[in-house]
C-alpha cells in the first residue's frame, strides 16, 4: 500500500498486460486513469519491435482492484505477464481528449515493457461491436531488433510467479479442492 501511496505522489500510473485464455488466448492491456484501468484486448499479444502494429479491442474499463489479479476466472485462466507504470508523453498529457481523438501516445516503465508506444483508434465498420484501435512500439531505444525472439517467446511465464497458464490452472484448482475440502470439515463439526 505504501508503495502504490509513493507511486501516486510521483504522478505515477499503474500498467499490466495479462495472458488470459477466455475462448481464445489474448493479452489484455491495462492502463489506470481516472480510478480505473483503461482495457484493450490485444489477440496477438504486444510487439517490442518498432512498426509492428497490434489490434486493440477495447473493452469495458476494470477495477485497479484487479490489477494483480493472477488465477483462474470464470472466463479462464489469467496470468499477470508484465507490471508497472506509465506516463503519458507530452502530445498526450491531456489524456481525455487524446482518447477522444482517437490516439494514445504513453511510456511504459514495465519490468518486460519499455519506451514509447501508441494507440490509435481506426475506423470500425457498422457492425462492430467494440471500438478497434492498434498498438504500436515506437523507434527508440527500447525496440527490438527484427532479428530479436518475439518478445512473448522470450516471456512466456508470469512477471510475478514465474507459472505457467498450466501451473496456474494447477494451484488453483489444488487451492479450490483445499477450501472445499476444510468448508466440509467445518460444516460437519
Amino acid at each position: 500500500m505504501e508503495a502504490e501511496a509513493n507511486r501516486h505522489a510521483f504522478g505515477e500510473r499503474a500498467y499490466g498486460i495479462k495472458k488470459h485464455h477466455a475462448t481464445r488466448l489474448h493479452y489484455d492491456l491495462r492502463l489506470e486513469w481516472n480510478g480505473v484501468l483503461l482495457s484493450w484486448a490485444l489477440p496477438e499479444g504486444p510487439s517490442n519491435r518498432a512498426g509492428e502494429i497490434r489490434k486493440a479491442i477495447e473493452m469495458e474499463d476494470h477495477s485497479t482492484a484487479n490489477l494483480l489479479f493472477e488465477g483462474v476466472h470464470e472466463t479462464g485462466p489469467i496470468m499477470l505477464w508484465d507490471r508497472g507504470t506509465w506516463e503519458p508523453q507530452p502530445e498526450s498529457d491531456d489524456i481525455a481528449s487524446s482518447l477522444r481523438r482517437g490516439v494514445l501516445r504513453f511510456t511504459l516503465h514495465g519490468e518486460r515493457l519499455k519506451g514509447g508506444w501508441t494507440l490509435t483508434r481506426i475506423k470500425s465498420g457498422r457492425n462492430a461491436q467494440r471500438p478497434i484501435w492498434t498498438l504500436c512500439k515506437q523507434a527508440d531505444s527500447f525496440a527490438a531488433s527484427r532479428d530479436d525472439k518475439c518478445v512473448l517467446e522470450k516471456w512466456p511465464n508470469s512477471v510475478s510467479t514465474g507459472r505457467t497458464m498450466e501451473e496456474i490452472v494447477h494451484d488453483w484448482a489444488e487451492r479450490k479442492d483445499k477450501h472445499e475440502r476444510q468448508r466440509k470439515l467445518f460444516d460437519e463439526t
